[in-house]
């Protein structure tokens, strides 16, 4: 065995000695070379006796040259489990530990990325430069960027920049910790329902959800399923399963297609998440907080009584008002307004108890309108403030008729004297004197005497128990007549009349003798003439 490049000359003997031929074959004995380089077995043949020899081939030779080298060994670990990030990749890395060579071991180990278990469906590249093989780590540059979930395999392979000294090496398909597992990221679906909502005029309300899908990608696809449920065990869906689709789940809200309902109580919503190929699926539970809308029918009632009553115009009207939250929540504020019987408002100032009435609360007062003059239709509302939503509010009539009191309408005149006698060419004096004898005011009160002209007169209005009295004259009395004076006056629609006579009787008047006139004697003297 020698060592020099070329194997001619120098080398150690291997084994004790020559080796004899047996059958034309020789085998020399094993040789363990103490280091990394080349050599060369060289077997010289010597004749024996029985064989020719000469000089010139003294030294008949075999050369077998080799060179031994380091044989490394890759030992890689390529981490994980990964979660694909928010951006929808993961950056993959392979660490090679090279070992069994020299330290100053030079070359290159690639990194190739597989995404099929067989490693015939390259993903990409990576490489890292060797500078000593005897136990150094090299990480794979740069790291490869995938983008979909799954398990991932590495090949590394030394390739070596002196094989005289180390020998290439390459690992496996599949080997242990080559196989890194890429995995979707896990979601969380976190939901608000909103509430109480209140049922519409209708009888109604449209219920949605709104869910917020987070810890999964940017791009996340997929549909979120909403279902309602009527009962805290979700064991009795309203409606039908409604979905929305999905873009993003890095904190996106997503709000639910609505449901309609109509009756009040608690509802239960249900979403579910179902995921993607990097996104795991997730979902609420039944119950979850802020899960649960509540459907109020607020209602307010008011009674006033009685609904009916007739009074006497200018007496007093008395009710009962009664107001009952007959709803299914609490009412506040409430109030009762009552435009013809100011007397029957209240608020809370008035009443505590209307300040907050649960539902079947009931609050009872009475109160009064005087000096009603006509009759009316009364109308109590009351109103009342529930937990969300217009105010509610509810009306009673209570119709009050007024009615006059039962009348008697009475007139009395009386004109005197009863009798009196005058002179022919005389004048009759009268005293005349209208009474209002009934329980009602007179009005169009007028007096008329179709003998005694004067005596005619219009007195207007007479309150009961008033009286007139006024006097007046028939001049040039010439015969004796029955004067009759009518007085009539009005009660609403009715006329009352009342009369009285008084006889008058013309007497002649007494012979009066002839008056003579006395002589007149004049003493004048008789003036002169001539």
């Amino acid at each position: 065995m020698v060592s020099n490049p070329d194997c001619t000359f120098g080398g150690v003997q291997v084994g004790p000695g020559p080796v004899t031929i047996s059958g034309g074959h020789a085998t020399s004995a094993a040789f363990t070379p103490p280091a990394i380089g080349h050599y060369c077995f060289r077997a010289e043949y010597t004749p024996d006796q029985f064989a020719p020899y000469s000089p010139s081939n003294h030294t008949d030779t075999t050369l077998e040259c080799f060179s031994v080298n380091a044989q490394t060994a890759l030992n890689t670990n390529a981490g994980g489990p990964y979660t694909i990030g928010v951006d929808g990749t993961v950056a993959l890395s392979d660490l090679a530990t090279l070992s069994g060579g020299t330290s100053d071991a030079t070359g290159t180990i690639n990194f190739t990325l597989y995404d099929d278990a067989g490693c015939t469906h390259s993903v990409g590249t990576a490489s890292a430069t060797v500078a000593g093989a005897d136990g150094d780590q090299y990480t794979s540059s740069p790291p490869i960027v995938v983008s979909a979930t799954g398990t991932y395999h590495w090949i590394a392979s030394y390739v070596s920049g002196d094989t005289s000294k180390n020998a290439s090496t390459t690992s496996a398909c599949s080997a242990p910790n080559e196989n890194p597992v890429v995995n979707p990221r896990p979601t969380s679906v976190t939901t608000n329902a909103g509430g109480p909502y209140v049922l519409g005029a209708d009888g109604t309300v449209a219920l949605s959800d709104t869910a917020t899908l987070s810890g999964g990608t940017s791009a996340a696809g997929g549909t979120i399923t909403f279902m309602l449920f009527s009962d805290s065990a979700c064991a009795n869906q309203v409606g039908g399963d409604v979905t929305t689709a999905v873009d993003g789940a890095d904190g996106q809200d997503y709000t639910s297609p609505p449901i309609t309902v109509n009756a009040a109580g608690t509802y239960y919503w249900v979403a579910s998440y179902g995921g993607d190929a990097n996104n795991v699926a997730s979902s609420t539970a039944c119950g979850d907080e802020n899960e649960t809308p509540l459907v109020i029918k607020p209602h307010i009632s008011v009674s006033k009584s009685p609904d009916a009553q007739t009074i006497l115009i200018g007496q007093t009207a008395n009710f009962t008002i009664t107001v009952t939250n007959d709803g299914d929540s609490t009412l506040t504020d409430v109030h009762v307004t009552d435009a013809l019987a100011p007397g029957c408002a209240r608020t809370k100032a008035d009443i505590p108890g209307l300040a907050s009435m649960a539902p079947g609360a009931i609050v009872t007062y009475t109160c009064s309108l005087a000096n009603v003059t006509a009759s009316l239709t009364n109308v109590a509302i009351a109103t009342g403030k529930p937990p969300v939503g217009p105010d509610v509010s509810a009306s009673d009539t209570a119709v009050v008729t007024a009615v006059a009191p039962a009348t008697h309408p009475a007139i009395v005149i009386v004109k005197n004297p009863k009798s009196q006698t005058v002179t022919s060419g005389g004048t009759a004096t009268f005293t005349i004197t209208v009474t209002n004898t009934g329980d009602v005011a007179l009005t169009d009160v007028t007096v008329a005497d179709a003998l005694s002209p004067n005596c005619n007169k219009t007195i207007g209005t007479l309150a009961p128990g008033q009286a007139v009295s006024y006097t007046c004259t028939r001049p040039n009395v010439t015969a004796s007549f029955n004067n009759v004076a009518v007085v009539t006056g009005k009660a609403g629609a009715t006329t009352v009349t009342a009369q009285d006579t008084a006889p008058v009787t013309a007497k002649a008047k007494p012979l009066t003798p002839p008056t003579v006139k006395p002589k007149v004697v004049s003493h004048k003297k008789p003036k002169a003439t001539g």
